[in-house]
């Protein structure tokens, strides 16, 4: 089977998808690597800096459904919701024989991602949990957890079946109108419903490999280490596949800006700020003091409508109903 990996940005996130895609292509360069765009071309963008990957506006893939989610949506909830649509776009127009991909563009592949190929071959979804291991006391990871869901959908990789094509099915349907940032009622955009998945749907895999996802809110149970080449996760022979750099800001002393929480910071971490200050050095080599800047060309709903904050959130709810 082929691989193909995908990511979903709007323009101002270009320059993290084009280094996502880097790390991909330098690791396979056979590979064919898409950047989902979730917003309208530019013309202040020359798209051929991204010679060698494909990249596919959402309006180019004929959902009639899009007008309406961007009509009830913002920028955030919009960009997850349209996943499972790229991920039947891609199956239907290159075929149902390839794996398929899907990372957040502030990732970093540091390694083949093995231990996920391996799994597809007897399951069709494979997942990574936000953390691992059983704290001793209520803690941060568990709370971040039950918040935003089990597993984060900053990846996710299927081969098809029957039941992965059920299960995007289902996903889909139900991002069409509840894909929201809405933690008061249980519902944080495409992410939280899949800790529905196990229970519903047969043939997924977690993939507990501490290795994975290594991310702001799973630093208590993994802890970086620099090798000769490359980085393990808490001992030398469990290998980094892909870090989360998730929130990341140029110039910060924190790895991530989701938090001021000091356990973020390199102060903290020291071990974290080689591999902050090559991502960095990453993102600014792939313009990232242009793309940052640009505005979505979508107008998304909380631009639409002059209200203030209860009274959209009241209004996305009556548009959202149980």
């Amino acid at each position: 089977m082929n691989s193909i990996y995908f990511t979903l940005c709007s323009n101002n996130y270009l320059a993290q998808a084009k280094t996502l895609g880097d790390s991909i292509i330098d690791l396979n360069p056979k590979a064919k690597f898409i950047i989902g765009l979730v917003d309208y071309l530019d013309s202040s963008i020359d798209y051929s800096f991204f010679e060698g990957f494909e990249i596919i506006p959402f309006d180019q893939l004929g959902y009639s459904e899009f007008d309406e989610m961007i009509a009830r949506y913002n920028v955030i909830e919009f960009n997850t919701s349209v996943k499972p649509f790229y991920i039947e776009f891609i199956w239907k127009k290159y075929g149902a024989n390839n794996l398929i991909f899907y990372l957040d563009p502030d990732i970093v592949l540091y390694r083949n991602l093995d231990h996920v190929i391996e799994a597809l071959k007897s399951h069709s979804v494979v997942l990574t949990p936000m953390f691992c291991k059983a704290p001793e006391k209520t803690s941060f990871d568990e709370l971040v957890a039950l918040r935003h869901g089990m597993f984060n959908l900053g990846f996710i990789a299927l081969r098809f079946t029957e039941e992965s094509f059920r299960l995007v099915t289902w996903w889909k349907e139900r991002l069409k109108t509840h894909c929201l940032i809405d933690k008061a009622r249980g519902i944080f955009v495409d992410q939280k419903w899949m800790d529905l998945a196990p229970l519903l749907f047969d043939e997924v895999f977690i993939l507990k490999h501490r290795g994975y996802n290594m991310a702001w809110w799973n630093f208590s149970e993994r802890r970086l280490i620099e090798l000769g080449e490359g980085y393990a996760v808490n001992q030398e022979d469990q290998l980094l596949f892909f870090f989360h750099f998730s929130g990341f800001r140029i110039g910060s002393a924190f790895i991530t800006g989701r938090s001021d929480n000091s356990q973020f910071s390199y102060n903290s971490r020291p071990e974290l700020e080689k591999l902050g200050k090559e991502y960095e050095y990453r993102l600014l080599i792939n313009r990232y003091d242009f793309f940052s800047k640009i505005e979505p060309k979508i107008k998304f709903f909380e631009q639409k409508i002059g209200f203030n904050t209860k009274l959209k959130q009241k209004l996305k709810r009556l548009l959202s109903p149980f």
